[in-house]
């Protein structure tokens, strides 16, 4: 078997990365904490599903988490970073999603974590070479660096001018982008399951930047098959 349906679409292969149970971690009275809730854990749950009906029906993938270790929200005007002190090797998942990863039979060494710190010193790195290139597609304002609206029905923030910095600091499309372009080196296509509720606003504070990633990818070089599932209700 070649592909699956997700949502009436075929978009599972071989070579996929599927996500879900995004989150952001914090330190509060000195302890490291995961901000998650029932919505996070659903999102994982269906990930970790995808997952194994993926692999019953002959398909090799793998599941992903992104996880948000910049100490602050991220959004489309930029994101800051916040000194975190851990040791993201020796990082252990809240005692929620091991338990749940494990209920799926699914080896908690198997996950590919994915750190938005890494990426998004990884992605401001792409877009210097972007910018380099003689015919680039990215434009530039007194605020920052954007793609045009030709490319999008609205121009995408890249990065956000700050200090002396004069490329300017990855605003969340860039290091969204810059995820999928990651991926890209792996893996032909991804699916990942994102929770948009309210009470998620500090995990994700607007997911139309995830999809304006699409196209930053793009930009970066990626031609992986990228494909979000958001819900609010569960």
């Amino acid at each position: 078997m070649d592909d699956l349906l997700v949502q009436g679409k075929k978009v599972v292969k071989n070579n996929c990365i599927i996500t879900g149970g995004h989150f952001r971690i914090f330190f509060k009275s000195n302890e490291l904490k995961a901000n998650i809730n029932e919505g996070t854990l659903i999102s994982l749950k269906a990930a970790l599903g995808l997952v194994n009906f993926s692999r019953k029906n002959g398909l090799s993938v793998n599941l992903g988490l992104l996880i948000n270790d910049m100490g602050s929200e991220c959004n489309e005007n930029g994101c800051d970073i916040k000194f975190l002190n851990f040791n993201r090797e020796e990082y252990r998942l809240p005692a929620e999603y091991l338990e749940l990863i494990s209920e799926y039979g699914i080896g908690s060494d198997e996950i590919v974590i994915y750190w938005e710190k890494h990426i998004r010193n990884r992605a401001k790195k792409d877009f210097l070479k972007i910018l380099k290139k003689e015919k680039s597609k990215v434009t530039k304002d007194l605020y920052g660096y954007y793609l045009p609206a030709d490319t999008l029905p609205v121009k995408t923030l890249l990065t956000r001018t700050q200090g002396k910095d004069k490329y300017g600091v990855p605003a969340c499309p860039l290091i969204m982008g810059g995820l999928n372009y990651l991926q890209s080196k792996n893996y032909i296509c991804s699916v990942n399951y994102y929770y948009i509720a309210n009470d998620n606003i500090d995990n994700i504070p607007n997911y139309f930047v995830i999809e304006k990633a699409k196209a930053v990818a793009e930009l970066l070089g990626s031609n992986m098959d990228v494909n979000n599932i958001y819900f609010e209700k569960y």
